[in-house]
């Protein structure tokens, strides 16, 4: 079945329905996948994207079935998989990426050295687990050049998962998060870090990676958190399927708030006026006004079965992403020191002038407490010391301009 045909017709709304398990399941092809463009396109490619995000980006690795990368038996593996032009014949003239490949099923993200997080639908179909024999792990698929497609891989690039430590694929919800052990560590990469206090807030920005479509490596910027949902929260991404699985970025911290789920059940291309292009919502047939789903790492189960993993594999994820240089202040650190939040305040500690904030204090761009030192005010004569509490100050004003 080609994955043009596997995307297709399996529910409605943000989460869609899966399909009926079976023997030989190899990555997991359900109907909970996301789907969609909201104009405009704000995909980028890796060499398009800023130092921080491709630092990070250098940490994400696509799920790609074996019968798509070939083990040439020298050290060596090879892509093997169709172009989007081809897969999605006729493609409408200007659709981009039409002439990359479309290998990845999935996207997974490196938070130890050998350990992944991922969507649990991306390895699980209706209770049955995926055969992780079949299954690689490969980092690099990514666009460095353009033009240049990613073709060769080397040993140090392509990775198993040995065991899935931990897996919740609960339909029609946010709890779907997987936790894979991989078959050795990784080496030549630094781990994301993930949030590990607190919860994100409405409005914050955030970045999704990953393989939509099967392409190479993809950024989405532009985006925000528009619905804290149970086990995790929305947001208003260009994603398609083979994003499931990827990292949501903070985009002021670095770290990963969250796996990407799933979006509306639509189709990912539609074929329009005799040639098919990526769905675009919420104009097309079949779109609504709901927002992709995301699962959250703070949802408890996912958690802890995460921290339990980083610990017992001893790599510290307290920083931000991989490779780059931390040339914008958003927390990504480079191979040699990963950028801390140790107060957990969301200003990285290379800007934070109060280091010490306590936890769940509200605070500015240089992370220091908002109220600190107008908690109280003299206002006269609206209180007989003078001292009020600031919840009280619009009201003394108020009665200060009447008087006036």
């Amino acid at each position: 079945m080609s994955k043009m045909n596997a995307h297709r017709n399996f529910g409605i709304l943000i989460v869609t329905g899966v399909l009926a398990s079976g023997a030989g399941l190899s990555s997991a092809d359900t109907g909970r996948r996301p789907r969609i463009i909201r104009p405009p396109d704000d995909r980028k490619d890796y060499f398009a994207t800023t130092t921080m995000l491709q630092g990070i980006g250098d940490s994400v690795c696509a799920q790609i079935d074996a019968d798509s990368l070939d083990d040439n038996g020298d050290g060596t593996f090879s892509i093997f998989a169709e172009t989007l032009a081809t897969e999605y014949s006729p493609l409408c003239n200007g659709e981009p990426f039409a002439d990359q490949p479309t290998a990845a099923s999935c996207t997974a993200t490196l938070v130890a050295a050998d350990i992944l997080v991922t969507a649990g639908h991306c390895l699980d179909e209706n209770g049955a687990r995926a055969d992780l024999s079949t299954i690689y792990f490969v980092f690099d698929y990514v666009i460095k050049q353009e033009g240049t497609n990613p073709a060769t891989f080397t040993t140090d690039q392509v990775y198993r998962a040995s065991e899935i430590l931990g897996l919740a694929n609960v339909a029609d919800t946010a709890d779907d998060w997987a936790v894979v052990k991989l078959d050795r560590a990784v080496t030549g990469r630094t781990p994301v870090g993930v949030r590990s206090s607190d919860s994100i807030t409405m409005g914050q920005s955030i970045v999704a990676i990953g393989f939509g479509a099967g392409l190479p490596m993809k950024f989405s910027d532009n985006s925000t958190v528009q619905a804290i949902v149970e086990f995790g929260f929305e947001a208003d991404l260009d994603i398609i399927g083979g994003n499931s699985g990827g990292p949501i970025i903070n985009a002021n911290t670095g770290l990963i708030e969250g796996v990407l789920s799933a979006d509306q059940g639509v189709d990912d291309y539609l074929q329009i006026d005799g040639c098919f292009r990526a769905t675009a919502c919420p104009q097309d047939p079949g779109c609504d006004d709901s927002f992709t789903l995301l699962a959250s790492v703070m949802n408890p189960n996912f958690q802890a079965t995460l921290q339990n993993a980083i610990s017992s594999s001893g790599t510290d994820t307290g920083g931000g992403g991989g490779g780059g240089d931390d040339d914008d202040g958003t927390g990504a650190g480079g191979d040699e020191t990963a950028a801390n939040d140790e107060d957990s305040d969301g200003v990285m500690d290379n800007d934070d002038f109060c280091p010490d904030t306590p936890t769940e204090t509200q605070v500015d761009e240089e992370g220091c407490d908002i109220l600190d030192g107008v908690d109280s005010i003299a206002v006269s004569p609206c209180g007989a010391a003078g001292i009020i509490p600031l919840m009280f100050m619009t009201l003394c004003l108020a009665f200060l301009r009447r008087r006036n």
